[in-house]
């Protein structure tokens, strides 16, 4: 089985796009928990004493004083809504990588089967939770394989006795566009994004 060289860094966004719009989108969701939380002590003051005015003894001067409790949590929802979103950005990259590159390394099986490589292999890290689809995935392939292989070996069978057929010769020349005995080839990211363009530079 060929296999080449990881580079989680260069490949880190497999698709940018996606990638970008799930951590901005779980970014946002905490944004807004945070404000929302915030949201939600002021309001729960505000019904229990019918103000957002919080009223203080000065142990001092013996003066009361007072604040708005609006702004006696706003450093705090500050200091919050920094850690939240560095937390967020970081989950956010983690699992926008973890949800890509099974979607990405999907199309690039897929293209290799339009290739006519009947060989792609399709394998995955998280070998638990995508297991039953790299199976299902790799056995679509085994059997299409096995029935190209049927095909050919009868077609080399009529050409003893039909060697000029149109028929025949174009049944042949469809299957010589397809590898069917070559050696596996894992679909990896790092191989896809640079083997499968040298391969359509070929074209």
């Amino acid at each position: 089985m060929k296999q080449f060289e990881r580079k989680p860094i260069r490949h880190f966004f497999i698709k940018k796009a996606l990638q970008i719009r799930m951590i901005i989108h779980i970014v946002a969701a905490v944004l807004i928990t945070t404000i929302l939380s915030v949201g939600t002590m002021t309001l729960v003051y505000f019904l229990k004493y019918n103000t957002v005015i919080m009223y203080q003894l000065d142990q001092e001067t013996q003066n009361l004083t007072h604040q708005s409790i609006v702004s006696l949590l706003l450093p705090s929802l500050l200091f919050s809504a920094i850690v939240n979103i560095l937390v967020a950005a970081g989950i956010g990259f983690y699992a926008s990588r973890k949800y890509a590159i099974p979607i990405y390394k999907l199309e690039q099986w897929s293209s290799l089967l339009m290739q006519g490589k009947m060989t792609a292999v399709l394998q995955f890290r998280e070998k638990e939770e995508l297991k039953e689809l790299s199976d299902k995935c790799n056995e679509v392939t085994t059997i299409l394989r096995g029935r190209l292989q049927t095909i050919k070996q009868q077609v080399e069978e009529l050409k003893k006795s039909h060697q000029n057929s149109p028929a025949v010769q174009q049944i042949e020349k469809s299957l010589d566009g397809l590898d069917l005995s070559t050696g596996a080839i894992e679909v990896n990211h790092s191989y896809a994004s640079d083997a499968l363009d040298k391969e359509h530079g070929k074209k």
